[in-house]
């Protein structure tokens, strides 16, 4: 934007933004997630032998979080060099995807990494790293003697990374599986899979030969774990004495902050009476459909609450863009907004949270929450509409309340399970809003 007396204002307005977005994120900066031991060149002793259950996996800062014992290979002792050496330097590490070596029939071997900080919420990181997988006859020395293959089609598309506020243990494990078998897909903050679509990790590319891989994940927050495998529950097809073993070296150094589509100057809510007025501007937009306004009364289960179309042509655009959301049924206390950035390549991102607290009115209470039948709002004194909104927005239900009813029962025994908002209106506007859940 050229600099003239007619724009000078907003200009000096979008500097300021641009100052307090980068100081930001000089604050994420400060806080590396960072992979210790990235390349696996360092380690507590040079392995003599293929790793078994008497001792820990030997590349420092790196463990074997289940049952399953994953392996360290370096040229300065055990090794299989007849097969492959590492990516770079003299050390990496492998373990099972899949075996059947009787009575071995559900058994995966998983390596696990403390990051340096937590990961931040909502924010998009990028990991990469080199994998392989052995192929044909058993490496002298790596027991049990199998037959290495390619991992079956319908097992595919399994391997990647569960991200975590603690290390797995053998009980985020399959029951049944003696602490061998797959982590459970309960476990875990979230995990991001290398799809069955990549041939060259599943397929000829990668038999004895290091292929690349690049993952991205957008945390929920907290996330101080990530541990690498195949998270595939149940037994494998493989016929006896067959096996799938990957290989995995040079890590990139830190999970790195992927660009957003879309740049964000600022993102806030705030009360407009009994309403939440939610207001956001963007300095430039890439292939971006628009924005998903989502709510939480707790920061952890977010719900879709309506939608805001780009304002920018065929989704693009490089100019200041301004967007205003008002959520006209808030809950009582806190309220969590975030949005969710729809893109054209089905990515979506996520921005920073913003809260509005909304203290109860008139002392309404609503009971009882859950509710499986009859809902009661007690505490009503004046005329009122008492109306009932599901988790989109829209009112399913409205009660007219006159003047000196202090109870208006509800009959919720035909509305779906879910999540509904209570609304108390008056001639003023809304008066409350109360979150239920319906049984």
């Amino acid at each position: 934007m050229p600099f003239t007396k007619n724009n000078k204002y907003k200009t000096y307005q979008n500097m300021k933004a641009i100052i307090t977005l980068l100081a930001a994120l000089t604050g994420y900066i400060a806080i590396a997630q960072n992979i210790s031991n990235p390349d696996f060149e360092t380690m507590s002793s040079c392995p003599a032998q293929q790793t078994n259950p008497t001792y820990a996996l030997r590349a420092t800062d790196w463990m074997k979080p289940t049952a399953g014992t994953s392996d360290y290979f370096n040229s300065c002792g055990f090794n299989i060099a007849s097969h492959i050496s590492a990516y770079s330097g003299a050390g990496f590490v492998g373990g099972f995807m899949e075996i059947r070596n009787n009575p071995l029939a559900n058994y995966k071997e998983y390596l696990t990494n403390h990051l340096s900080a937590p990961l931040v919420a909502g924010v998009t990181y990028t990991v990469s790293f080199y994998t392989a997988h052995l192929f044909g006859a058993s490496p002298s020395g790596m027991m049990p003697v199998v037959s290495y293959l390619d991992l079956p089609v319908a097992e595919q598309g399994f391997i990647g990374i569960v991200f975590s506020t603690a290390a797995p243990t053998n009980a985020s494990t399959e029951a049944g599986s003696s602490n061998y078998g797959s982590i459970v897909n309960s476990f875990g903050s979230g995990r991001v899979l290398i799809p069955a679509s990549n041939t060259d990790v599943y397929g000829a590319a990668s038999r004895n030969t290091w292929v690349p891989v690049t993952l991205q994940y957008t945390a929920v927050g907290g996330e101080e774990y990530m541990t690498f495998g195949q998270f595939r529950p149940g037994a494998t097809s493989l016929t006896n004495v067959q096996g799938v073993y990957y290989l995995f070296d040079g890590f990139s150094t830190a999970l790195t902050v992927t660009p957003l589509p879309v740049t964000l100057e600022y993102f806030n809510a705030a009360k407009a009476g009994d309403y939440a007025l939610l207001n956001w501007s963007t300095a430039k937009e890439l292939m971006n459909r628009g924005f998903e306004i989502e709510r939480s009364a707790e920061g952890k289960n977010w719900g879709s609450i309506g939608t805001v179309a780009s304002l920018a042509s065929g989704g693009n655009s490089t100019n200041r863009l301004a967007y205003t959301f008002t959520d006209k049924a808030p809950l009582e206390g806190k309220n969590f907004y975030r949005l969710k950035e729809i893109g054209m390549d089905s990515k979506d991102n996520y921005s920073q949270v913003s809260m509005v607290i909304f203290a109860g009115k008139q002392g309404i209470r609503v009971y009882p929450n859950p509710v499986t039948n009859r809902l009661t709002v007690d505490g009503l004194t004046n005329a009122a509409t008492l109306k009932v909104l599901n988790i989109a927005g829209r009112t399913v239900k409205t009660f007219n309340v006159p003047s000196g009813t202090q109870k208006q029962e509800v009959d919720m025994t035909a509305l779906a399970p879910g999540l509904y908002f209570i609304q108390v209106i008056n001639e003023q506007g809304i008066i409350a809003a109360y979150k239920v859940r319906k049984d």
